[in-house]
């Protein structure tokens, strides 16, 4: 990919190194209708100096070394011409940046978050997050034209074009690039035709955003009603469009040297064979504008081909590469010096300072948007009507859309109405699969002379049935534990929502000896069982701001148990069907970065349930987590605490609910299931090293131990503490949890475990 990232393709999976092959080989590399401008005016006697950067993701800091030579050198910049990465500092420098608040601000960036567009939970509405928990496998697809349709590419590139947005705001939202501190231009490739688009004027941010469109790596960019991808499918060095623009001399710095020239991977399949394909291409784009270096030009060549496209965290040593490879040319560069040295620098464009005008916002317009209302819109970004405006609160709300899971892409822009008075247009992009969200969902489980455990679904959204925000849900999963669930969600106002639903679970679950008779330690299983429980309820939710929820409603369940292995214990009885209608009361606060391997913040959840009529139930469960970190080494400490109980008017009979523990961070010396009841109470600690973060994709590999104490019991049973310890490794991954442990506990109770995939919870 020579594209934002370039000389970095060995980086990217082989399917989407194959996707943008696909595309270079279905889009020639011509000029079409590129509009340039007029060549650079240069005073009589100074030649007029052009700086071209190439693309190439975190080795692009190189080029800070050529612009600050080039400023200590004197030597005055007449345009700067850039594409992918080298559009991103060209642009930024171009408007008045300094290199070093480049280097700071880009530098410091987080690749995974701001590169990728991966969110922290903590981002995310409520239902978000639990939404999550169901459905671990982070892909997201839905039906479009009576096709599967997935995301625009792996990256929405959305938080990149807000950092570019709020660094840009001094410069206004439609503006000529030659009125910029330097003048500029951003090569981009039209997607419709593979011809070059060179913007020359309009939305600063979003000509550097179009230039980085990598293809299957990050979504395209539309502007003005055209769709643009990463400008290195055609001219990643763009020397071309320098020399078009009548540069006396030209000073390229040039990313691409030695990367892959040797290369001799062997042709063993077709996706192999597609990636040389597109190194050759590659390498013949930057090769033909090579060939098109004059004699005075500059050619500077950094040495970062061991650099990986997301190295953000080493710009301080590719600047200080980049500053070799500049003394390496530093001849030339004198010469240069010393032809301008004899006359004045020619006057510079100041700094463009839309930023500070005064500035209120009295109108919110939505554009862009097919089934989001633009009544949501505009009441999401309320708090900033009849305020002054603020490019830093502006990024906040404009984050909130964008984490609301609706668009791949949110943008803003101003309009004068009159004065100080402002519309702000807000541009947005739903996801190419709405209004039809699919999600899939699996797990399994097994242990030691214990019990396996398998599920696969799915989950079904279709929001926005009404202008109000009315939602429709399904989820549907089959396998040891089974479900059948429809819900509708109807939001009222800001924080306020109202939901209902009904839902049929099924739990295939063991019985141990151990957890009929207390006296009786052992792992013998005495049946297999259904236990099946039916629902309806109906909530009024209130939000706190992402960061807590209150819900109360009433509910009517039946609760069924029906054994598979007959015995003469009236303990282990079926159960006929059990009916009742309640109340019940839910209040959470979750501040994890991670509901299952967290590293940092707290978790507190109650939940209360009472029948008022039919059988006697009552039910109730807290459950608190807290975590903190210290580089590498986690702590987590845990509380659960529960209730569930229904009374029968037999005096032997079993409650048909059950509270299970059992398994990894749930007294992982037992298998689940042996310990049973109707009442719970359970402690862990939980000590992680974190091996590795994961790479790009954030999924941290950990080691670690939990100690644990508790137990399950029916009422009329006395509690007896159980201890238990375990030893484990686990990968916090994109298809949820994946941990294998070895775990001794409490009369010689000793389990192995592994898990992947949805945790099974009880």
């Amino acid at each position: 990919m020579k594209l934002f990232f370039a000389n970095s393709l060995s980086h990217l999976t082989r399917t989407q190194r194959f996707a943008a092959l696909v595309l270079s080989l279905m889009t020639p590399w011509c000029w079409g209708q590129a509009a340039l401008s007029l060549p650079v005016a240069a005073s009589p006697g100074i030649p007029s100096v052009v700086v071209v950067l190439a693309g190439g993701g975190a080795k692009g800091f190189a080029h800070l070394a050529v612009l600050r030579q080039l400023e200590r050198d004197r030597i005055p910049i007449a345009r700067i011409v850039g594409t992918s990465m080298g559009a991103v500092v060209g642009g930024l420098y171009a408007s008045g940046m300094s290199t070093d608040d480049i280097e700071r601000m880009v530098g410091g960036l987080d690749p995974s978050k701001v590169a990728l567009d991966q969110l922290n939970r903590l981002e995310l509405p409520s239902r978000t997050r639990a939404y999550q928990q169901k459905y671990p496998v982070e892909l997201e697809f839905g039906i479009k034209d009576g096709g599967v349709s997935f995301a625009r590419g792996v990256s929405d590139g959305q938080r990149f074009l807000a950092l570019l947005q709020a660094l840009t705001a001094h410069v206004p939202p439609n503006v000529h690039f030659n009125d910029l501190k330097i003048p500029f231009r951003a090569v981009a490739t039209r997607y419709r035709d593979g011809e070059m688009k060179v913007f020359d004027q309009g939305a600063l941010h979003l000509a550097i955003r179009a230039s980085m469109a990598a293809p299957a790596v990050f979504a395209p960019v539309e502007v003005d009603g055209e769709t643009y991808v990463d400008g290195g499918l055609v001219a990643n060095l763009p020397i071309e469009v320098a020399l078009r623009e009548g540069a006396d001399v030209i000073v390229a710095s040039f990313l691409g040297a030695g990367a892959g020239e040797d290369k001799t991977e062997e042709a063993s399949h077709a996706l192999v064979v597609a990636n040389r394909m597109l190194d050759i291409l590659i390498r013949q784009n930057e090769k033909r504008n090579l060939a098109l270096l004059r004699p005075g030009d500059v050619l500077v060549q950094p040495a970062v081909q061991d650099i990986g496209f997301a190295d953000f965290n080493r710009a301080t040593e590719i600047v200080q590469r980049g500053q070799q490879a500049v003394g390496l040319v530093q001849d030339r560069l004198a010469a240069l010096s010393a032809a301008n040295a004899a006359q004045p620098l020619p006057a510079t464009t100041t700094r463009l300072s839309f930023d500070q005008r005064e500035k209120r916002i009295v109108a919110i317009e939505a554009q862009g948007h097919k089934d989001v209302s633009e009544t949501y819109i505009q009441a999401m970004l309320s708090p900033m009507l009849e305020q002054e405006f603020s490019p830093q609160q502006a990024e906040r709300y404009m984050d909130e859309l964008y984490t609301s899971g609706y668009f791949d892409l949110v943008s803003y822009t101003l309009e004068q109405q009159r004065g100080d008075r402002y519309k702000l247009i807000v541009k947005v992009r739903e996801k190419p699969y709405s209004p039809h969200f699919f999600k899939s969902t699996l797990g399994f489980s097994t242990e030691v002379d214990g019990v396996t455990q398998f599920t696969a679904g799915f989950g079904y959204r279709r929001p926005w049935l009404t202008p109000s925000g009315l939602e429709f849900s399904l989820d549907a999963r089959m396998g040891t534990q089974s479900e059948l669930a429809v819900r509708l969600y109807q939001p009222l106002s800001r924080g306020w929502s109202v939901e209902a639903g009904a839902s049929w679970d099924r739990n295939y679950l063991p019985l141990y000896r151990s957890a009929i008779f207390r006296d009786e330690e052992g792992n013998q299983k005495l049946a297999y069982f259904n236990q099946t429980v039916q629902s309806i309820d109906a909530q009024l939710v209130y939000d706190f701001e992402r960061k807590a929820n209150i819900k109360m409603g009433v509910t009517s369940s039946a609760i069924r148990r029906t054994f598979d292995t007959t015995t003469d214990l009236a303990e282990i009885s079926n159960t006929d069907l059990v009916k009742y209608n309640g109340v019940k009361a839910q209040f959470q606060i979750d501040q994890l970065d991670s509901l299952s391997f967290p590293t940092r913040g707290y978790f507190l959840g109650v939940s209360l349930e009472q029948g008022v009529s039919g059988a006697l139930y009552n039910g109730g469960r807290l459950t608190a987590k807290w975590a903190h970190s210290v580089g590498p080494h986690i702590v987590n400490l845990g509380l659960n605490l529960a209730q569930d109980r229904v009374t029968l008017d037999c005096a032997n009979c079993r409650s048909p609910s059950q509270l299970i523990l059992g398994g990894f961070q749930n007294m992982g010396a037992y298998r689940m299931g042996q310990l049973a009841g109707d009442q719970l109470a359970h402690l862990q600690t939980t000590y992680m090293y974190r091996l590795t973060d994961g790479g790009l994709f954030n999924q941290k590999t950990y080691v670690g131990t939990v100690l644990e104490a508790g137990d399950a019991w029916y009422k009329g049973d006395a509690m007896r503490w159980r201890y238990s310890g375990t030893l484990f490794v686990a990968v916090d991954s994109k298809i949820g949890d994946i941990y294998l442990g070895a775990a001794r506990g409490t009369g010689n109770a000793y389990n192995l475990f592994l898990q992947l995939g949805r945790r099974f919870s009880f």
